[in-house]
């Protein structure tokens, strides 16, 4: 898709685009397969140094939470047995496959640093210089910043903590209990995975019912 060459403004080409996407994950992605059928210009941009970044860097047992008959992104089924829940690399695999089957126009390295309103839409200011746009769609996600209770400080040091986005295996821990706090999904499969081998505590707050993956409807998609 063409779009608008305006002027160099040294550090790049400052560009009007009629929709920018931040994010080039599984949402930013969709948004892309959609914009492609119409005759907008468009750019997804991204911070990550390669499609599917972000998945690869979560633990490594990690699955997604429902099979692949309702994990598939528009316009591109997710390959294998339907009722298998595809692993984190090959979600990884599958969004970079993604792009290349559409030649979806994704900028790779563009950390957004502003957005503003001006006065034919808006400014983004990224590391790679600016962009203009009439319409921008944030698809960031909404887990980018560690919630991290502010009691942790008080923890003596003995007690190693770990958030789950630096959680990789149970090698990381050291010997004896654990204690998992939040059992959204990647707390819950996490403490799963611990007790395998130790003795593990989950702490939430209220009352969870959990339910066998095979009795599972159409969920969502995520980790």
């Amino acid at each position: 898709m063409e779009h608008k060459k305006h002027e160099f403004n040294g550090m790049g080409i400052f560009v009007e685009y009629d929709v920018i996407v931040i994010g080039a994950g599984q949402a930013g992605l969709s948004m892309g397969y959609y914009l492609q059928q119409t005759n907008r210009s468009f750019l997804i941009l991204d911070k990550g140094k390669q499609i599917g970044e972000v998945w690869k860097n979560r633990y490594d047992s990690l699955k997604l939470f429902t099979p692949r008959t309702y994990s598939s992104l528009p316009g591109l089924a997710l390959e294998g047995i339907q009722s298998d829940y595809p692993t984190k690399d090959q979600i990884a695999e599958y969004l970079s496959l993604y792009v290349n089957a559409f030649k979806l126009p994704v900028k790779l390295e563009y950390s957004v640093k502003g957005l503003h309103k001006a006065d034919k839409g808006f400014c983004i200011k990224t590391n790679q210089g600016e962009y203009t746009a009439k319409n921008v769609v944030i698809a960031t996600g909404a887990f980018q910043n560690a919630l991290i209770p502010a009691f942790s400080v008080n923890l003596p040091e003995q007690v190693l903590q770990l958030h789950s986005s630096q959680y990789k295996n149970s090698e990381q821990l050291r010997d004896g209990s654990v204690l998992v706090v939040g059992g959204g999904n990647s707390g819950s499969q996490i403490a799963v995975e611990l007790s395998k081998d130790r003795k593990t505590y989950i702490s939430v707050s209220q009352s969870q019912s959990f339910f066998r993956k095979k009795s599972w409807e159409k969920a969502s998609f995520g980790g």
